[in-house]
């Protein structure tokens, strides 16, 4: 009996502190995501007011296109980076963060990648119609270390603005494990896009 109470108050605190460790993580990803779009929203604002410094500071891929079956496809890729603190004339650059919009036919995408300093994926946010149940679905995945530890799904009706929760939880739902695969393989592509870039810079 005593055992048993030893192992259920074990597990108790292991359980405790990874809720913990979880929040303390979730907490620092979304003071990163304000900060990140803050600053987006400032590369913004100079460049609607044609200022020429300070310079807004990011990587742009821009793809357009034919394709079979539906038609005119544009594809905008935004890398938002930051410089080491080192002291260096030229310091190390890092991909901060980055915005995705692209569509098929009429049909509209939008995706944010958010990366710690170390080159991980902290965060994912994707958006798409689902034309199937007529509705505008939202993804939310959250990483620490590069490692899943809490997913969010939304969704909102075509002629309705609220949305509602669909899923919350630690893993992804398997209906939805194709989109969580395919979202994560984009991060990895957008930061060999971005290394390829830094790689053309002109010193």
């Amino acid at each position: 009996m005593k055992k048993a109470i030893f192992v259920i108050a074990v597990l108790l605190l292991v359980f405790g502190t990874q809720t913990a460790q979880a929040q303390e993580a979730l907490k620092k990803i979304r003071e990163h995501y304000s900060s990140a779009k803050t600053y987006i929203e400032n590369v913004k604002k100079l460049e609607e007011e044609g200022e020429i410094y300070p310079v807004p500071e990011y990587f742009l891929a821009k793809m357009k296109q034919n394709l079979p079956g539906t038609g005119y496809h544009e594809e905008d890729v935004y890398m938002y980076y930051r410089e080491e603190e080192v002291d260096e004339i030229y310091p190390p650059l890092y991909l901060d963060f980055a915005t995705m919009k692209y569509n098929f036919a009429a049909r509209e995408f939008y995706e944010e990648y958010l990366y710690d300093e170390q080159g991980h994926i902290q965060f994912i946010y994707s958006s798409y119609p689902d034309m199937d149940e007529g509705k505008l679905r939202e993804f939310r995945f959250y990483f620490d270390k590069g490692r899943l530890f809490n997913v969010i799904v939304k969704n909102c009706k075509f002629d309705q603005d609220e949305f509602v929760n669909e899923y919350s939880g630690k893993t992804v739902p398997t209906k939805y494990n194709g989109e969580y695969q395919s979202k994560v393989e984009t991060s990895t592509r957008i930061m060999k896009l971005f290394t390829a870039f830094l790689g053309t810079r002109h010193l």
